[in-house]
């Protein structure tokens, strides 16, 4: 994972315009050649920060998490209300955005914040520039706090999950609306100090507007979905392409520097503290929870990790955890390599099957070609087949059964050519004997010198012993353990 100073350089590279040349049109317009002199240079926040002891908890001063949030029942109450810093008369409640009604609307960030041409610059001269290095200390502050907690253990899996599947709509709607609530208040105190009649309330909902486009409509949609899991993802990793063009992304045409260094300034301020919220608020929930004791482990140091190796070890961890919604994401959004396996040589599908998790194995069923070979074999020459007779669980072996091209009779060459009918009927499950009969289950194939029915023979009447099971061959081994190693 990059440094935190990496990160800070990252960040303000992007608020000083002398770094933005390729933004388009369509985005903020490129300074005249004669304007450099009138940039605004921003204060050494990078040797501010390094000089100084920032306490990440204290980068976030509203608490918003009540008892309620805490007993997980916060969205059984009434709508949420709004915590923050007190607002003056003029901006009072009534004036803030209506979310509800926003995501209603087709076009709604046209519709809502569109900012006559040049309005925005007319509105910086209330503007009071010092804020900018605070908000940048949050920034800085929320980013590092994000690439901590997602790059260790199974974390970003977890949250991923509950993003998809877990908080609904109307959660995610009140949940959002509270934290940019906060957010406009922090917005509208950089404005007091100069705050005249000229400042209207949809002046700051247009600046909002211009720096955070995706919301409400981008982040709330199901036709984009996975906009919050990317960004959460270029925050927490080294993705230095995808990071400039995230922060460089703001709707506004200005020819004024200053004015561009500010958006910029609140669009990174706006990511790091809108996402880091509401990381933490899943963090809160979750810690009220008594959760399995069953943590997947990185296997990968956080600071020596490729974009290939996390994306590939979340989705071996997905798939242990049984997050087809996850791995689905990882698929389609982060071009997951389906011909990943861990460090036995266990592909996906192998692993759905030794974990159990049949949402998995329906969910590459369901998806068609191409998926991981199903007929792959592990480092010890079982194929998943292998691994699902082994469990003795039917539903498994019958979903392996439906994978075209499977093959029933692949030999495991370092077992002496078993075979899953082999291993059924060592084993004594004669429900998954007859499941792979009639999948044509060859009856000549051999276990060393013997078919399967003398192999049945040799075993009928006899009860393997505990911990493992007999085998015919005194150099062989055929316990259930063997069988996932």
């Amino acid at each position: 994972m990059q440094s935190l100073k990496d990160r800070r350089a990252m960040i303000v590279s992007h608020v000083n315009m002398e770094e933005e040349e390729d933004l388009n049109h369509e985005h903020l317009c490129e300074s005249g050649p004669n304007s450099q002199n009138e940039i605004l240079h921003l204060p050494d926040v990078c040797s501010l920060l390094n000089n100084s002891h920032i306490d990440v908890n204290s980068s976030l001063q509203k608490e918003f998490f009540s008892l309620k949030i805490r007993n997980c029942s916060l969205f059984k109450a009434v709508p949420l209300p709004h915590i923050g810093k007190k607002l003056p008369p003029h901006l009072s409640e009534p004036t803030r955005l209506n979310l509800s009604a926003a995501v209603s609307s087709k076009d709604s960030s046209h519709l809502l914040f569109s900012a006559e041409r040049g309005r925005l610059d007319k509105v910086f001269n209330h503007f009071d520039s010092t804020s900018v290095t605070e908000w940048l200390e949050k920034a800085y502050s929320s980013i590092s706090d994000l690439g901590v907690w997602c790059c260790t253990g199974d974390n970003f899996v977890h949250f991923a999950h509950f993003w998809l599947s877990e908080l609904h709509y109307n959660q995610k709607r009140q949940l959002l609306e509270l934290e940019m609530g906060i957010i406009e208040d922090e917005l509208q105190l950089a404005f007091l100090e100069e705050l005249d009649s000229e400042l209207q309330p949809s002046d700051l909902h247009s600046i909002l507007a211009a720096t955070l486009s995706e919301y409400p409509m981008g982040l709330l949609s199901n036709q984009k979905l996975y906009i919050f899991l990317d960004y959460l993802n270029i925050m927490s990793s080294e993705q230095t392409t995808g990071y400039k063009k995230m922060l460089s992304s703001v709707k506004y045409t200005t020819n004024n520097p200053q004015v561009t260094q500010w958006l910029l300034a609140v669009r990174a301020f706006v990511l790091a503290n809108l996402w880091h919220a509401v990381v933490k608020f899943y963090k809160a929930l979750v810690s009220t929870k008594l959760l399995p004791e069953l943590h997947i482990k990185s296997s990968v140091s956080a600071t020596t990790k490729q974009t290939n190796e996390v994306v590939t070890e979340r989705a071996l961890q997905s798939v242990q955890l049984g997050y087809a919604d996850v791995l689905h994401y990882l698929i389609i959004n982060q071009q997951l390599d389906l011909d990943a396996v861990d460090e036995k040589n266990r592909n996906l599908i192998f692993l759905a099957t030794i974990y159990d998790q049949p949402k998995i194995l329906d969910y590459f069923l369901d998806m068609g070609l191409p998926i991981p070979d199903v007929n792959q074999a592990a480092e010890n020459g079982n194929t998943p087949l292998h691994a699902a007779v082994s469990t003795g669980k039917m539903h498994l072996v019958s979903l392996l059964l439906h994978y075209p091209g499977i093959n029933v009779n692949f030999p495991n060459s370092q077992c002496d050519g078993a075979t899953a009918l082999h291993l059924a009927i060592v084993y004594g499950y004669l429900g998954i004997c007859y499941l792979l009969l009639n999948a044509e289950a060859d009856v000549k194939s051999l276990l060393g010198d013997l078919t399967p029915v003398q192999l049945a023979e040799n075993f009928a009447g006899r009860r393997p012993p505990v911990g493992g099971l007999f085998s015919p061959f005194p150099h062989q081994s055929l316990s259930k353990g063997a069988m996932f190693d």
